[in-house]
Parts: C-alpha cells; sequence; structure tokens
C-alpha cells in the first residue's frame, strides 16, 4: 500500500498546478481552477479474449461562472507538460451531465478530441501507488466546481 502524502503537500501540488494554468490560460484571472483526472476505457476483441486497456488523464479545469464557460488544460501527472486549453461555452456545447453515482461529468462537443470528454475532480487523493493522477487537495475548490456544474453548466 502506498504511502499517504501529508495534506501540507497535496495542497502544494494543488498550487503548483493553479501556477501552471495561470501561465498557459492568459485570461486565467476569470477562472476558478480544480485538478481533474478521467479515464478512457478501450475494448478489444481478440478471437478468444477481450482486450481491455485504460488511459489515464490529468486535467487542470478552470471554470467562470459569470461566461457559464469552461477551460479545460491537459497537463502531465509530474506538470512537466501541458496541451493546448480546450474553451467550452455552455451555450456552444452539445451536452454536460454528472453521473448519478459517480459523480463523473462528461461533456459532449466536436472540439473534443473523442467528440467527449469525462471528468472526476475530487477533494483529495493523497495517496496512489501506480502514480496516475496528481496527488492533491482542493476542498473548497472541488465543492464551488461541483456547485457550478449542477446548478449552471448541465444540460
Amino acid at each position: 500500500m502506498a504511502k499517504k502524502l501529508p495534506d501540507e503537500e497535496c495542497r502544494a501540488n494543488y498550487m503548483r498546478l493553479r501556477e501552471l494554468f495561470d501561465a498557459v490560460v492568459s485570461d486565467h484571472d476569470r477562472f476558478e481552477m480544480v485538478y481533474a483526472c478521467g479515464v478512457d476505457v478501450g475494448m478489444i476483441d481478440a478471437v478468444v479474449v477481450r482486450v481491455s486497456t485504460y488511459t489515464y488523464a490529468s486535467y487542470a479545469v478552470g471554470f467562470d461562472r459569470a461566461a457559464n464557460e469552461i477551460v479545460i488544460v491537459p497537463v502531465t501527472v509530474d506538470l512537466n507538460i501541458h496541451g493546448t486549453p480546450i474553451y467550452l461555452k455552455n451555450s456552444e456545447i452539445q451536452k454536460a451531465k454528472q453521473g448519478f453515482m459517480t459523480k463523473e461529468i462528461t461533456i459532449q462537443d466536436k472540439r473534443l478530441p473523442k467528440k467527449y470528454i469525462q471528468l472526476n475532480v475530487q477533494e483529495i487523493i493523497n495517496q496512489d501507488p501506480d502514480g496516475l493522477v496528481l496527488l492533491h487537495k482542493q476542498t473548497e475548490e472541488a465543492q464551488h466546481f461541483q456547485d457550478f456544474f449542477k446548478n449552471q453548466y448541465r444540460k
């Protein structure tokens, strides 16, 4: 079992993510930000067996309540590399929903690489033996994002 990272170090990781977000997104001041992770499951049917593949992704997700907009920045877990920000105004996307039990968020839009993206926003992740996600603490920020998504953004 992996050792738990102290809250202070988890919070420091969140702050490093915020610094990266601020450097990449030119109008960063208007966005609150959360860390989100996603898992994409692929299935391949071979002659005798079914093979499953899992692709893990990390994102800095900014959200602006006034503009009803989300910006998604793909990042690596070590925060050394980032992708191009994708701006998604609610009025321009096809669909945004949240799973009832899992709280997984799905946004459908033709500008996204697979025409959709699935995200999980958790308040704290303080251990990951496989090194697949950023260990972080974002209690208030995650609650603000969930409130924004549930009351304003989903459709």
